[in-house]
């Protein structure tokens, strides 16, 4: 017994186009879910010596994150510091002279640096499940109350 393969142009082409649909759709799932979840952040100081720093969600999947850290301040230099820690921030060891935490004594700090007024910044990690402080160490800033909290729930 034999069998006939048969081929034509037509087949052809729908299978072709099918196979491209189908790499197109497993191109586009694969950089949906490359793309980092982005954390909005605002730095500011407030009448009175109130220092704030303000996220726009205070959870987070694991993964891939984007900090889009922006200094509202007219006259005053912020930074943007994230620390994965059990620690809240009453319990953050400070330097000596009481002014700034002491960074040494926490680990796996990671820092996107200075901003001066007006300006913005970004920075991408990959985080884990678990609790994060962010936070501007400059001096007195800490103190004032510019940190937040950041949970990375999986």
């Amino acid at each position: 017994m034999q069998t006939a393969l048969f081929s034509s142009p037509v087949a052809g082409r729908a299978g072709a186009a099918l196979a491209a649909l189908a790499l197109a759709l497993a191109s586009s799932a694969s950089v949906q879910a490359a793309a980092p979840t982005v954390i909005t952040v605002s730095m500011t100081n407030e009448a009175g010596g109130a220092q704030v720093m303000r996220l726009d969600r205070g959870e987070v999947p694991p993964g891939r994150v984007t900090f889009k850290v922006r200094n509202d301040s007219r006259d005053t230099v912020h930074e943007f510091l994230l620390v994965p820690t059990a620690l809240t921030p009453d319990q953050f060891p400070l330097a000596k002279a009481g002014d700034r935490v002491d960074e040494k004594k926490l680990k796996g700090i990671r820092e996107l640096g200075d901003l001066k007024p007006g300006k913005a910044g970004a920075m991408t990690v990959d985080l884990k499940p678990g609790h994060y402080v962010v936070f501007c160490n400059q001096p007195g800033h800490f103190g004032h109350g510019m940190h937040a909290e950041l949970t990375v729930a999986g």
